[in-house]
């Protein structure tokens, strides 16, 4: 049976400080808070992403993962999953731990210590379709060093940053010792597919009540309706590359891109 991986990033509930193009994806507190209740009442695991991938348990699972690393991971959401008694995956990029408003090491021993798998989202967060081998592969084996130096245990999963994902990246990441990499192509999970290619679908600030139930349900037209329109936003991507796509979001979102 698929697997349904859920993908978040920051908390908050103003997002006003945000810039333009990150700000679809920062959630309100009390919005996570409804979605997890209404998670933990389904009777599905919510395994970490390499617990998943490792013993695949049977019928379907659902899977949360957060990106970058935002201190809301630990100040808001923690709290959110251990009162509703749920687990998470938490990518961090290593080479902004501390900065700004991305987690420091207290707080990523936190999540870890109660838990939660902490894996990696590389060092610099670069889009890894802009990289040759050589610096994707630094990007990839350098992050789990910092991570694994950090926590004093094995990181053994992966998110790509950005949308602009390198297909390069699959073997890269087997070869630098991880069981799983996850991308950002929307999907389900499959049981008995590629642990390197593992989709998910991103949770929003305008994802409503309703479609997080489709979701839920693991309701496929719901899902393709998703995937049609990535593959608008991916087909710009390709059409433009990864310079002129941003500078085209820029001007229609004004502030930084993510």
């Amino acid at each position: 049976m698929p697997a349904l991986i859920l993908m978040y990033h920051d908390l908050a509930a103003d997002a006003a400080d945000t810039p333009a193009g990150h700000r679809p994806y920062v959630l309100e507190p009390a919005t996570f808070r409804a979605q997890m209740r209404r998670l933990a009442a389904q009777s599905v695991p919510v395994p970490t992403v390499t617990e998943w991938c490792v013993r695949r348990p049977a019928g379907r699972a659902v899977l949360l993962t957060f990106d970058d690393g935002h201190v809301s991971n630990h100040d808001e959401a923690l709290p959110i999953l251990a009162e509703c008694d749920l687990r998470a995956t938490f990518f961090v990029t290593a080479g902004s731990i501390g900065a700004g408003t991305t987690m420091d090491w207290s707080r990523i021993r936190a999540l870890h210590a109660a838990g939660m798998e902490i894996g990696s989202h590389t060092v610099t967060h670069r889009p890894p379709l802009t990289l040759d081998d050589t610096a994707l592969r630094w990007e990839l084996v350098e992050s789990r060093r910092m991570l694994e130096d950090g926590l004093g245990a094995p990181v053994t999963s992966i998110s790509s940053p950005t949308g602009f994902f390198n297909p390069r990246m699959r073997a890269l990441a087997r070869e630098a010792g991880y069981q799983a990499l996850c991308f950002g192509t929307a999907g389900l999970a499959a049981d008995d597919g590629d642990p390197f290619l593992l989709r998910r679908i991103a949770v929003k600030r305008s994802t409503t009540a309703e479609q997080f139930e489709a979701l839920l349900r693991f309701d496929r037209s719901a899902i393709r309706r998703l995937r049609v329109r990535q593959a608008a936003r991916d087909l710009a991507r390709t059409a433009l590359g990864h310079d002129g796509y941003l500078r085209l979001r820029r001007a229609l979102l004004p502030g930084r891109a993510q």
